[in-house]
């Protein structure tokens, strides 16, 4: 059988990670549900020196036996329209390597930039980001999340966003749509208007 691999991501800014406290929490949590004795502690991870004047992205692929950390440049996704995809069954609780079933539900995205999945009727996640919606007053992400992103509970503790059910009929209560993960916050503006949701 194959080892399980998990997926942490973070943002370097000014030669420091980002966020770095919910990351190594998130990271405590995979390794104690998966009996992961071998651990990974982030404040031991040199950030190569040439990395600090710009954004990147550290990338670690991690599990039991090894790890495998990787910097990368930077450049934010564009994204102009979202397509809803239905699964009742998917289950992405954790950061796995093994993204098999949300890369099929990406690939009905048809003609759009990405997808945003819906379970039971709910709203849940794109391919790659938590959401939040914007009313026009107030910021909301979805009470049905697949992953509990670090930036997600970082805007809710912070309380500039609340959390709601929403379900896909909703969507049109909202008029801008946007995506947040470890790299993107809401001042980041990785947005479309709620008519780009097909």
């Amino acid at each position: 059988m194959e080892e399980i691999r998990f997926i942490e991501s973070l943002k370097v800014i000014g030669g420091e990670f980002a966020n770095i406290e919910l990351h190594q929490k998130r990271i405590n949590l995979t390794s104690n549900m998966f009996s992961i004795s071998r651990r990974l502690n982030l404040e031991d991870i040199n950030i190569p020196k040439s990395n600090t004047n710009s954004i990147q992205k550290c990338r670690i692929i991690y599990s039991n036996n090894d790890s495998l950390i990787s910097f990368s440049d930077y450049s934010r996704k564009k994204i102009e329209s979202l397509r809803l995809v239905f699964d009742d069954s998917i289950d992405y609780g954790f950061k796995f390597k093994d993204r098999e079933r949300i890369n099929e539900l990406y690939d009905k995205r048809v003609d759009c930039s990405d997808i945003i999945i819906v379970k039971n009727g709910l709203i849940t996640d794109t391919s790659f980001t938590n959401l939040v919606f914007f009313d026009g007053k107030d910021y909301y992400t979805p009470s049905s999340f697949l992953l509990n992103g670090t930036m997600r509970q970082k805007l809710l503790i912070d309380k500039k966003i609340k959390e709601k059910k929403i379900g896909y009929n909703d969507i049109k209560d909202y008029k801008t749509v946007f995506l947040i993960n470890c790299m993107n916050s809401i001042e980041d503006n990785l947005s479309i208007s709620i008519e780009n949701v097909l």
